[in-house]
């Protein structure tokens, strides 16, 4: 146990040791500098969040790459700074034009501040060898606090219980106003707090709590059909159909739900089928690259984190660990919001890659399904409840 705080603690040190070395050497000042710059735009209720790449270079060229909803941008346009503001222009017929007459305010700590009415946020400089960094430690630490969590009750009770309501008044100072991020952050961490009452208590013998625990996985999965639903485009409706066939096909074998009797009296849902947890990692991330595209790279190593300990640490935790790893995640995110946006990666985005991608979600999910039907019709035939 102490080999695992100490090594959780370790890495999260050197996170925070790497990126203040790395500011460190490249301290901003008023003089703006050339080079990659990103921002996360949170959007109004159906537009989802846009994503933002600069790439100022000389002779006052700049490269602005936008991903939103159904709409993949980039354009060549001009910049010129007065003191501290950053204007960018556009030529006649350009597309990307909230810039024009909304300039950027370069701040006292050498960020990009942008404010066009209910739209705000911030460009930080993006450092690529940084987010590689990152990018892999993300994986690493949430498995990391995953076996934290899953060895230590008061480590878990700490995080989950306390520290959501302690943290609150700093995340609402951050300007972080998508209504599913808010709802995604404590449906996921009321979700963990619930797993942590049925593995400590006697409400794990509780086939309604096995229920509760199942309907937080459907309500998960339903808050992103909605937002999928309410965007519009084609690839999102065809995503959302996935998102509702793994609705659907989810709540086999909860009855079965236990607590083992292990040391660390980890809550095992055995009967969930690997097959169901492949596809709904697939629509999973097919959701975040059509709706918050500036997190795709992220969530990617978040899924990973839940699936890999289940594959290969202890089989029949993945829906303990996902609540675990998302929600940990989620409370980074909502602590340093500007920092995790500026380090996220690139991943390319077209209409035929979004089209793509969703289509392999709704195959993934409808393949699934019907593999769940058609061995629910066999086993009822056979009068038994075995299934893969």
């Amino acid at each position: 146990m102490k080999r695992i705080v100490v090594f959780v603690i370790l890495l999260v040190l050197s996170v925070n040791l790497t990126y203040s070395t790395v500011a460190s050497a490249n301290e901003l000042t008023t003089d703006f500098k050339l080079g990659k710059w990103q921002m996360i735009v949170d959007g109004k209720s159906g537009e989802g969040a846009f994503f933002y790449r600069f790439d100022f270079k000389d002779e006052n060229r700049v490269t602005v790459i936008k991903q939103y909803g159904g709409n993949n941008l980039e354009e060549e346009k001009t910049w010129t700074i007065n003191g501290n503001i950053l204007t960018i222009n556009s030529e006649s017929n350009a597309s990307i034009t909230e810039f024009d007459k909304i300039p950027l305010v370069v701040n006292e700590d050498g960020d990009l501040l942008y404010k066009n009415g209910f739209y705000e946020s911030v460009a930080k400089e993006h450092n690529s060898p940084l987010s590689i960094f990152h990018w892999v430690m993300i994986l690493i630490v949430l498995m990391g606090l995953n076996e934290l969590f899953r060895k230590s009750k008061w480590a878990s009770i700490i995080f989950y219980f306390i520290l959501p309501i302690a943290l609150l008044p700093l995340w609402t100072s951050y300007g972080v106003t998508y209504w599913f991020k808010w709802v995604k952050v404590y449906s996921v961490v009321g979700a963990s707090a619930w797993f942590i009452l049925m593995r400590y208590t006697k409400l794990g013998g509780l086939t309604s709590a096995k229920l509760i625990a199942a309907l937080f996985l459907a309500l998960n999965i339903a808050e992103a059909v909605t937002q999928d639903f309410t965007m519009g485009y084609l690839p999102n409706i065809l995503n959302g159909i996935a998102g509702v066939l793994s609705i659907a096909t989810l709540f086999y074998g909860f009855k079965d739900m236990y607590i083992d009797n292990s040391k660390e009296s980890d809550m095992l849902w055995t009967k969930m089928p690997l097959l169901w947890i492949i596809a709904y990692d697939i629509w999973n991330w097919v959701f975040v690259y059509l709706n918050f595209p500036g997190s795709a790279s992220a969530q990617f190593m978040v899924l990973l984190s839940c699936t890999l300990p289940a594959m290969f640490i202890k089989k029949g935790t993945w829906l303990q660990a996902r609540a675990f790893t998302l929600a940990a995640w989620f409370m980074y995110y909502f602590t340093f919001p500007r920092f995790t946006e500026s380090v996220e990666l690139l991943v390319p985005r077209n209409d035929t890659l979004m089209l793509s991608v969703a289509v392999i979600s709704l195959i993934a999910n409808a393949a699934y399904a019907y593999i769940y039907m058609k061995r629910i019709i066999v086993t009822k035939k056979q009068g038994k409840m075995a299934f893969v």
